[in-house]
């Protein structure tokens, strides 16, 4: 067979690439001719990434691998060229809506039924940017088992830690280097168990609150100053009854007019606390005690709104209102070590639906985009997505709900990402921090965080403040573990 017959064997297919724009990819720079291309058939992601940077004018190749193949003369052509271009960009591609492209371009359209006979539409956007984890660290006094950021505010971190303490940071932009610095300002003992649940809230008035939960069955609610000159003060006990176990999930009403708290137990028992009637409550009482000079005392309340005993049989692990926009104070979603997700009318106290899987739900979150989406993880290793709208349309969740198995031990944190709705960040107790597009179930990265031997067990998307030009910065992951060190990983 001559040279030319085996080159015109290779089965080629027509496509057009398109840029897909959307409010977070608007540089139309990044666009490239949209006539009607050939390439081969079995092309996947590098190759047209190859493609795309090609008609960019950035380098494909190194000078190093080309000049393999030419002369001296050549070489040094070719090097003065590749100087002048610039740095290839990563892209991600799709033939099929919301499914990046993980195959070859032919048999991701045939398997999806996309006719050939037309040149085959593809759509690319830059890709997301493997995490730089930055150097500097804070420890802690023990174990970091939960983080959470105070929402609307840009610049507090609060962590909890198995010793029973809180830590106040304020995030600081150093804009020099457009870096996040920590900077610890205050802690304080409030618990002589392990903090297992941490939530935060911010009212109209300006009132941020904090609500921690403990091992040792107490359930604490805070106040935070937001310029942290006055720190963090301990205001109110909220007292459970003489049965109840430990609280291990909590979770703040995302409506900005009042603080209702949703809480979940060992038992599987559902909790609503009304923080401001509780406070209220808590400083009559302390009106009513006869207190020393000179000595403080907190108030406690049993001020709650609804109680439902048998939510699940078992410990409740994750419990969200949804991180939608949407104010929300009827509908709560829980998952539980019973292998459940289910879906809550809080008004009526009923369950609406019982979504059963086959493992352990071991943490829980809802999209911050997508009413009624959320992403759990599990102690088999995989992260697994649900929806629970009884009645919904245009889905962005694919046919496979089940991510690849990639994590090799317990996962003990999933987070959706606040400012795209298709990311998602997980932790385990392998040490590893994975970044995930809901669009493939592949990590996207892998990140070591925690040093062998040591675990993952929580993760906070914090926000990000736009910088003097109205741009958004880079976003900013933190994670806590084991290992008593706060990580913070750069996007």
């Amino acid at each position: 067979m001559s040279e030319s017959d085996s080159e015109e064997s290779v089965p080629g297919v027509q496509v057009r690439i398109a840029l897909k724009l959307a409010p977070s990819v608007h540089d139309r720079s990044l666009e490239v001719p949209s006539e009607p291309i050939a390439v081969p058939a079995d092309i996947g992601r590098k190759g047209l990434m190859a493609v795309v940077n090609h008609f960019l004018g950035r380098t494909v190749t190194s000078t190093e691998e080309e000049s393999k193949d030419d002369d001296d003369d050549d070489d040094s052509e070719s090097e003065d060229s590749d100087e002048k271009k610039l740095p290839p960009i990563p892209f991600e591609f799709m033939v099929v809506k919301n499914r990046l492209l993980r195959k070859g371009v032919e048999k991701e359209a045939r398997q999806h039924g996309i006719s050939m006979e037309e040149a085959i539409p593809i759509t690319y956007f830059p890709a997301t940017k493997a995490p730089d984890l930055s150097e500097e660290k804070e420890e802690e006094p023990d174990w970091v088992s939960c983080l959470s950021a105070i929402p609307n505010s840009s610049n507090i971190l609060i962590s909890g830690c198995y010793d029973g303490t809180l830590h106040i940071y304020h995030r600081q932009e150093d804009d020099d280097d457009n870096e996040q610095r920590l900077t610890k300002t205050h802690s304080i003992n409030v618990a002589s168990g392990p903090i297992k649940a941490l939530d935060t809230h911010m009212v109209d008035d300006g009132t941020m609150y904090v609500a921690s939960a403990s091992m040792d069955q107490s359930l604490w609610i805070h106040t935070v100053s937001q310029d942290g000159g006055e720190g963090i003060e301990s205001l109110c006990q909220c007292i459970q009854d003489d049965t109840s176990s430990a609280i291990s999930s909590l979770n703040f009403s995302r409506t900005s007019s009042k603080a209702l708290l949703a809480s979940g137990d060992g038992s599987g028992m559902i909790r609503l606390w009304d923080i401001q009637s509780s406070m209220e409550e808590s400083v009559d009482r302390k009106k009513k005690q006869k207190t020393p000079t000179g000595v403080k005392t907190m108030g406690k309340t049993t001020n709650t709104l609804s109680t439902i005993e048998s939510a699940h049989s078992q410990l409740i692990s994750g419990i969200s209102w949804g991180n939608h926009s949407v104010e929300n104070t009827k509908q709560l979603i829980t998952g539980s070590w019973d292998h459940s997700v289910k879906l809550w009318d809080m008004e009526k106290q009923d369950c609406i639906l019982t979504l059963n899987g086959s493992r352990v739900v071991s943490c829980l979150d809802t999209s911050y985009h997508t009413e009624g989406v959320v992403a759990t993880g599990h102690p088999d290793c995989t992260i697994r997505l649900w929806d629970v709208r009884i009645q919904t349309t245009n889905q962005i969740i694919s046919d496979n709900m089940t991510f690849r198995p990639s994590h090799k031990a317990w996962i003990s944190s999933v987070k959706w990402n606040p400012t795209n709705a298709y990311e998602l960040a997980s932790t385990s107790y392998d040490g590893t921090v994975k970044l995930w597009d809901i669009r493939s179930n592949a990590p996207l990265h892998t990140s070591r965080v925690f040093p062998k031997e040591e675990k993952g067990l929580c993760l906070i998307w914090a926000p990000t403040a736009p910088n003097k030009d109205g741009d958004n910065q880079r976003q900013h992951l933190f994670a806590g573990g084991s290992d008593r060190i706060i990580k913070h990983l750069k996007l």
